[in-house]
């Protein structure tokens, strides 16, 4: 049983068999992004060093840095596979967790860094540049790592960073041009943490933002490229406003070069080993086996949340079941409760109201917005009167809504981040009328 069947469990007796397919997805795409086993079957213990991805890299001793979301998860896998190797470790995440013996685990802020952010990064720059030339830096990378992991470049403040990260998650700017923001502005990100260690760097990642291994966490191990005018240009177009924008700019105009770095070609390694599209992958086996006709590859999820829930609802035929795996955005209006997910839930029980069909939307690290819960799932009784879902999709308040509805969905943490995952059914399966109670 997955991640979602452990904390669901006990109310699969009560819920439409047709729901429940679309849960038991839920569960095995979260399986299939386990990032314990995701690290156990990349590394491998070779005579003078290790074999990851396939590719032999040299060392007596190895320094493990996990940073995200996922980062307990991923040390755990390390430490099955590499055992003594493992010289000393830093595992920095967004709650307290049992880690491994030699990791000293980190809390920093997340989604908007904080003091703990902080610390962390200084002690992972003492990490890095204390990596011997016998030694190799194993960085274990996970989406939600630009927040866990901060050290503002020279002329800003937490302060500032603080104020720049709340503007960008409210301004409704997709998190990879968020992310190149985040790179402009820290001495540990685009690369900048591997440029103070003298050995090699390999790097595995669990990305929440597609296949580029520079934008996961911001790429605190992977040079990027940056442009002080892409910087300008993002903060013109969305609504990043006040003292700190201007400070932003000036910092990164006069930064470019100081900040920049560049590692030998050829000395680093860098690998995802799973994204969004792995889960989705894993969710349409498990529909297909269930007999359903699904789309047989999962589709990419971007941009403005409805219109991507009205464009993908009109994009399943009659009869099918499509799943999709991304991130779309919200311009926060008002302080509603909710989350990117639970606003396409809301957004598409209006959509299919009256009708057979289902929409299940939600955060594989099982956080959706600033709540308990990791998104929703609604069906055609869902939205008896469309006014007052409307009225609260306005006010981004979809969490009440959905709370009141029974189309919560709640995992707790999942220990994992791949971004999102939407399933569209329009199988038909099950009367309109059949209401589901997920929480």
């Amino acid at each position: 049983m997955g991640l979602a069947g452990e904390r669901l469990g006990d109310l699969r007796a009560i819920r439409p068999r047709a729901t429940g397919r679309l849960l038991g997805a839920v569960d095995a795409a979260l399986e299939e992004v386990d990032p314990r086993r995701l690290v156990r079957a990349a590394l491998g213990k070779a005579e003078g060093g290790l074999h990851a991805g396939g590719h032999f890299i040299g060392a007596r001793r190895v320094a493990v840095l996990a940073v995200g979301k996922a980062a307990t998860g991923m040390s755990r896998g390390a430490a099955d596979t590499l055992g003594p190797l493992v010289s000393r470790g830093l595992v920095v995440t967004d709650q307290a967790e049992e880690a491994p013996g030699w990791a000293e685990v980190l809390v920093g802020g997340h989604p908007v860094p904080d003091e703990g952010s902080v610390r962390a990064a200084e002690r992972a720059i003492d990490m890095a540049q204390g990596v011997g030339p016998d030694e190799l830096l194993l960085a274990l990378v996970s989406g939600g790592g630009s927040a866990l992991l901060e050290a503002p470049a020279e002329g800003l403040s937490l302060d500032d960073i603080q104020d720049l990260n709340d503007q960008l998650l409210r301004s409704g700017a997709p998190i990879e041009t968020i992310n190149r923001v985040r790179q402009s502005v820290s001495r540990v990100k685009a690369g900048r943490l591997a440029a103070r260690c003298r050995s090699p760097v390999v790097t595995l990642m669990v990305s929440d933002v597609g296949d580029d291994p520079a934008v996961v966490a911001s790429g605190p191990t992977v040079t990027a490229p940056r442009s002080p005018a892409s910087l300008s240009e993002t903060l013109d177009r969305y609504p990043i406003r006040g003292s700190t924008a201007e400070r932003v700019r000036r910092v990164a105009d006069a930064g470019v070069e100081r900040f920049g770095t560049h590692r030998v070609p050829g000395k680093d390694l860098a690998l995802i080993l799973a994204d969004g599209m792995t889960a989705g992958r894993a969710a349409v086996r498990f529909l297909s086996s269930a007999g359903l006709d699904v789309s047989p590859v999962p589709e990419r999820l971007a941009g403005d949340t409805e219109e991507a829930v009205l464009r993908e609802l009109e994009a399943t035929p009659a009869g099918t079941v499509r799943v999709l795996a991304g991130e779309t955005t919200v311009e926060v209006r008002g302080p509603g409760k909710g989350g990117r997910n639970q606003h396409a839930a809301v957004a598409a029980g209006i959509e299919i109201a009256g009708s057979r069909h289902r929409f299940l939307a939600f955060g594989t690290d099982g956080v959706d917005g600033p709540t308990d819960a990791a998104g929703g799932c609604v069906d055609g009784a869902t939205v008896t009167d469309p006014a007052p879902a409307r009225r609260h999709l306005d006010a981004c308040d979809s969490y009440p809504y959905l709370e009141a509805a029974g189309g919560l969905l709640r995992t707790g943490r999942t220990g994992t981040n791949v971004a999102d995952l939407w399933i569209v059914d329009r199988s038909g399966n099950g009367p309109a009328t059949e209401r589901i109670v997920i929480s």
